[in-house]
């Protein structure tokens, strides 16, 4: 059953929802309009029994001789008898019999009527032989002075036929109101989920060459509405990744494709014919410089490829920034002499701590120190600094280069950007790749910190990297760096 439901559309299973609720309504509905019909019909039928009682009440006298006697039996108001009594007696306190009326419909005889029972009053149903469906009102009267009996009983044949008719026509009407429910439910549904049926037709349309197409958004209030609005934020989305990812792919090519054709140039020349021992030895220098520059990128590579599969694993552990700072200057003081670049450390006598991965955190570390290294004049000055404070740690790097353009600022995080493209294409030690900002930030960021870059074009060019103290809700922190 189950299955076979979820094998209709979904226009069809709010046509049957509707129709079952309305059907559901619909049949509370009748029940209680039935019900209603017929205690009112009751309480009309008893309301004229308690008159009909009231007018025989009017309607008995005495005699000469004492006895009880109908008055005006044919001619008052108050003797007419209506064409729904039944009978009506009178009966004396021991039981006997006074008086009576009845009509043809009941019989003529005492026997075709129901024994009395002197103890009771009140009101019942009751069935005579001959399916003679009577409504019976007993009640105590006094009578000229003598406590009385009075019974008084009214057909209700014309009631249970009002009622039969009634079944019949909510009986006939209900399939009627389920079969025009449905049609309209139907009808309904197809309005309402038009848009959506319009929506699939132009999402099959999309594909991978099609990515900035946008779904037709008719009343971005309603749930169709907000669907497409949220299928082309979606769009969106996956258009900016599709084209991040053809910038990375033909950006990761051109990049390969350098160190390789110098590897195959230098082969060519070395087979092509004989060289002198040094001569062989500044081609393989060559060519391990450029091994060396394809295993750098593709260590590259792989760090932006782990910094796009969700959120990093941080190994988080106390760290302070003073002696990652004094690590990552001893490291490439090398670099920096050959350059003839002097690195200044600007430290604050205390700690400054924070939690998180050492590996990571000196990854963009040694990344921007590279950078500033690289684009700062010979006899020039790198500067880094830390300082701590109530909210954040922060760690700044400054140089003495060219600086950099305003209009570049914004992209110098991004990958495969470079400001000087001129530089990097020979592969000297200038150019690099494009690459390390861009995973220094997802480093910095990976540790909820945030890093920006500042330049004055002529004086240089700075960045800066705040990040979260020290949390001291982690229960065990690995061995303090820095002590």
């Amino acid at each position: 059953m189950i299955a076979a439901w979820r094998r209709l559309t979904l226009r069809s299973r709010l046509t049957a929802a509707f129709a079952l609720v309305f059907g559901a309504m619909l049949l509370a509905y009748a029940l209680a309009v039935y019900l209603l019909i017929r205690d009112r019909f009751a309480a009309e039928l008893d309301h004229r029994l308690d008159q009909e009682v009231e007018i025989a009440e009017r309607s008995i006298g005495r005699d000469v001789n004492g006895r009880l006697i109908w008055r005006n039996a044919h001619n008052s108001e108050e003797g007419e008898w209506t064409r729904n009594v039944a009978w009506i007696d009178v009966w004396h306190a021991d039981g006997t019999l006074a008086l009576r009326r009845q009509d043809a419909a009941t019989g003529s005889g005492e026997t075709s009527l129901p024994s009395l029972d002197i103890a009771w009053t009140g009101l019942r149903s009751l069935e005579l032989p001959g399916e003679v469906h009577l409504r019976l009102l007993q009640r105590r009267v006094s009578l000229e002075g003598e406590m009385v009996l009075v019974r008084a009983a009214l057909r209700e044949d014309d009631f249970a036929r009002g009622l039969v008719v009634v079944l019949w026509v909510m009986a006939g009407g209900l399939p009627v109101a389920l079969l025009v429910a449905g049609a309209g439910g139907y009808w309904l549904a197809g309005r309402g989920l038009a848009p959506i049926h319009r929506m699939a037709g132009e999402a099959e349309a999309i594909h991978a060459g099609r990515l900035e197409a946008r779904l037709p958004v008719d009343n971005p209030f309603d749930e169709p509405g907000r669907l497409a609005v949220a299928f082309n934020a979606l769009l969106a989305r996956l258009e900016a990744a599709f084209g991040e990812l053809r910038r990375f792919t033909a950006d990761a090519s051109h990049e390969l494709r350098t160190p390789l054709t110098v590897i195959r140039s230098v082969g060519e020349v070395g087979l092509r014919e004989p060289h002198s021992e040094a001569e062989y030895r500044n081609m393989i220098g060559t060519m391990l410089e450029e091994v060396d520059r394809l295993t750098l990128l593709t260590t590259m590579l792989l760090e932006l490829t782990r910094s796009e599969c969700g959120p990093a694993e941080i190994k988080c552990e106390q760290i302070d920034l003073r002696q990652l700072i004094r690590d990552e200057a001893g490291f490439l003081g090398v670099l920096a002499e050959e350059g003839h670049v002097c690195i200044d450390l600007d430290l604050p006598e205390i700690p400054v701590l924070v939690s998180g991965d050492w590996t990571m955190l000196r990854q963009a570390l040694i990344n921007l120190l590279d950078n500033a290294i690289k684009h700062s004049p010979p006899g020039a000055t790198v500067t880094l600094a830390c300082q701590a404070g109530d909210e954040r740690m922060k760690i700044g790097i400054s140089d003495q280069g060219d600086g950099i353009p305003v209009e570049h600022l914004p992209h110098v995080f991004e990958r495969f950007y470079r400001v000087d493209t001129s530089r990097s294409q020979d592969g000297s030690r200038s150019g690099g790749f494009g690459l390390g900002l861009a995973i220094a930030r997802w480093a910095v960021e990976a540790h909820g910190g945030q890093i920006a870059a500042k330049s004055s074009l002529g004086k240089g060019a700075r960045f800066e990297i705040s990040l979260p103290p020290l949390q001291q809700s982690f229960e065990t922190l690995p061995t303090l760096r820095g002590n």
